[in-house]
């Protein structure tokens, strides 16, 4: 399979096939595992934006009264079923597991796999 850059895409699984870990079957990070809607780039981007303003909100260590912090954790709550309801749509929609760092490139839209942080050290060869 092949998106619209001619790069080759990672194949959908077949959602009833098992698998006893699904770390096991992860495609590297940057891996192209499909292309999202417009309707999906764009609830990507407000997610996003709603996750960075709750992350510099938290970043500036504010007291709140108790009516102050009930608002904002309502707000948390709401961000959070928002986001793990588009997710999880998007993860059945491709047939991959939700437990997947998948990310969605907003101005482009290919959906791929994000950075774990966990890179395998590749050994280089010193030439002389």
């Amino acid at each position: 399979m092949r998106n619209r850059k001619g790069s080759k895409l990672f194949g959908n699984h077949d959602p009833i096939e098992e698998t006893e870990n699904v770390y096991a079957i992860l495609p590297p990070p940057g891996t192209i595992i499909g292309e999202a809607t417009e309707e999906e780039m764009e609830t990507a981007a407000a997610l996003e934006i709603r996750h960075m303003a709750f992350m510099r909100l938290q970043d500036m260590n504010i007291r709140f009264d108790g009516v102050s912090y009930k608002e904002i954790l309502k707000e948390f709550s709401e961000f959070e079923t928002d986001s793990s309801a588009f997710w999880r749509g998007v993860c059945r929609r491709l047939s991959v597991p939700y437990e997947w760092a998948i990310r969605i490139d907003h101005a482009n839209g290919p959906i791929y796999i994000g950075d774990t942080g966990e890179h395998e050290l590749l050994e280089i060869e010193e030439t002389d």
